[in-house]
């Protein structure tokens, strides 16, 4: 399709009001009559300003300031202008460069207006200077000036049209920190050409103090800047300085200073450790680690898609140390991880509580749970183990005898049983009303004692339990089809609910003597949690905003190759005429 603008874009572009328009019905000749009717508008535009009409007497003396045509004259005094309105009246080490600039813009430039620019500049407020100098450049660089040094101009013109310098030669290249002190020209070149590793030490130290955090976000993910350049201590705001920190160092970062960012992570790993309430959204990292902690095995697939690759490895080994009991030592350390591995284990014989915390206690839960189901032989066996593990803690080790004492009893062995419990008695006083029960019941006749077994225990229940009802309902609906199952829960029924009438429990052996001592851990396991992962990133990629303030350091940089005057320009240099 034919581009209908293609006469006006090659002719100068649009019209303004009052200009001739150039259409396609006109013929050539017509169409540069135009073009040259518009371009005579837009000088004469140009040339009447805030200072009045320009005429070519002062046209000729702003030439031997460098300054030529009068559209760029017109640039230079608007920039001038802003300069004079942003210096410090007060300061009369600066009069001299303001008088000079002042009779400049009353229609009397001179050669002497660059080194009074230079003076003004150089003296502005630092957040002012950079602003004041690219602008002043640009008018430079825009209006094609002779006001720099060759190599200056010539890198001025890289830097402004942001492409990378390959067409410099080696003698305009910036020469170290003299004549790229900020680092902005290196930095605006390796942006330009997609590589920030060309950047250097020297440069990184340079560029990190004033780059917009954007920039510093980019170098950050490129690998350029690491925590080892401590980037957080070269930025002068508190803000940006823990910004950094939480990026970099984050688990230097306390839960206050993370509050201060809106940055949740720390402060929700840190209650999470601490087994403080936390109330993480559903199927992110804590809550699945919460889920965890209760034994929760339908979670690890998910779970393992949240976590680092070292802890992803650490799960797995709990899961298949599972198939054989067997874990490193370092695992069951973990007392975070009990329930899981309890969840994923199912001991197929009596466990040695001899190998560690975890095994003892698992241990004792499965006599526990054998004699509830009355397995009595496998309890038998288990709990032969428990009692003779010589260095059970002593709440261990009254729980393993009461249950020895009450496997005892159930074969109607009473010496045995009383002689166990005696040897506990002597420092746990909580077995004193089992072993009453068995002064009693070795002082009945065989045919007159009552069936030793506690009827909590024969539904499953922890001694007293409040929750017998509805167990009991439930092993009835369970074994309606065995007779002697469902007779020995009707027994248990009648049982508890004579005693409960009498409030009488003294014929029923107490087991477990503390059910606590049965539970495990409800600790969260600590070495799943992952270290604090670096806070994300909240600036923009490349804003165009951090790259013009890039492009604005560079160009403020070459500040010292502008000239004392400007320099005649040959037959080739660029002028607006």
């Amino acid at each position: 399709m034919r581009n209908e603008n293609a006469s006006t874009d090659r002719l100068g572009g649009g019209f303004g009001v009052g200009e001739p328009p150039i259409t396609e019905s006109m013929t050539r000749a017509e169409m540069v009559k135009a073009w040259r009717a518009r371009r005579s508008a837009r000088r004469s535009a140009a040339i009447t300003g805030p200072g009045g009409v320009v005429d070519g007497f002062a046209l000729r003396k702003w030439r031997r300031a460098g300054v030529f045509g009068a559209e760029a004259v017109a640039r230079v005094e608007d920039v001038l202008r802003g300069l004079l309105e942003s210096m410090d009246a007060e300061d009369e080490t600066l009069r001299w460069g303001a008088d000079t600039i002042r009779a400049c813009l009353d229609g009397q430039p001179t050669p002497q207006l660059l080194p009074a620019v230079k003076a003004l500049l150089e003296a502005a407020e630092p957040g002012r200077a950079v602003e004041q100098t690219a602008a002043m450049l640009s008018v430079v660089h825009d209006a094609g000036l002779p006001w720099l040094s060759p190599a200056g101009e010539r890198r001025l013109a890289v830097i402004a049209r942001a492409d990378p310098a390959a067409d410099l030669g080696a003698d305009d290249l910036p020469r170290g920190a003299e004549e790229d002190p900020t680092g902005a020209f290196a930095l605006q070149q390796a942006l330009a050409r997609g590589n920030l590793d060309e950047l250097t030490t020297h440069h990184l130290g340079a560029v990190v103090p004033w780059a917009p955090l954007g920039i510093i976000d980019d170098l950050i993910e490129a690998g350029v800047l690491n925590r080892g350049h401590q980037p957080w201590t070269l930025r002068a705001e508190a803000g940006e300085q823990n910004y950094l920190l939480a990026r970099l160092a984050p688990e230097k970062t306390d839960a206050v200073l993370a509050r201060s960012l809106g940055w949740d992570e720390p402060g929700e790993r840190e209650a999470f450790l601490a087994d403080e309430p936390v109330q993480p959204a559903p199927g992110s990292l804590y809550d699945l680690l919460l889920r965890v902690t209760d034994g929760e095995t339908d979670v690890l697939k998910d779970l393992e898609e949240l976590l680092p690759r070292e802890l992803v490895l650490r799960l797995r080994k709990v899961r298949d140390g599972a198939a054989t009991g067997s874990w490193d030592p370092d695992i069951p350390a973990d007392r975070g991880l009990w329930r899981l591995m309890c969840a994923l284990w199912e001991p197929r014989a009596a466990v040695n509580p001899a190998r560690g915390p975890f095994y003892a206690l698992v241990a004792l839960r499965r006599t526990y749970d054998l004699i509830c189901q009355g397995e009595r032989k496998k309890a038998q066996a288990q709990v032969d183990k428990l009692v003779d593990h010589e260095a059970a803690p002593a709440e261990h080790a009254a729980e393993a005898w009461n249950m020895f004492a009450y496997l005892a009893l159930l074969d109607d062995n009473l010496d045995l049983a009383y002689v166990s419990l005696a040897r506990v008695a002597r420092t746990d006083r909580r077995v004193e009303e089992n072993l009453a029960l068995l002064e009693r019941r070795r002082g009945t006749k065989r045919n007159d004692r009552d069936q030793p077994a506690n009827p909590y225990l024969e539904l499953g229940l922890p001694h007293k339990s409040e929750q017998w009802k509805h167990q009991w309902r439930e092993r009835r609906r369970a074994d309606r089809d065995d007779l002697d199952l469902a007779a020995q829960a009707n027994w248990a029924k009648r049982r508890i609910e004579q005693a409960e009438r009498t409030e009488d429990w003294s014929d029923f052996f107490v087991l477990p003597l503390d059910p606590a001592a049965l539970r495990l851990p409800t600790v969260r396991p600590k070495s799943l949690t992952p270290r604090l992962a670096a806070m994300p990133r909240r600036t923009m990629h490349r804003a165009a905003a951090d790259l013009a303030t890039v492009r604005d350091r560079a160009m403020a940089d070459l500040l010292p190759t502008l000239l004392t005057a400007p320099r005649r320009p040959d037959h080739d240099h660029r002028t607006t005429s």
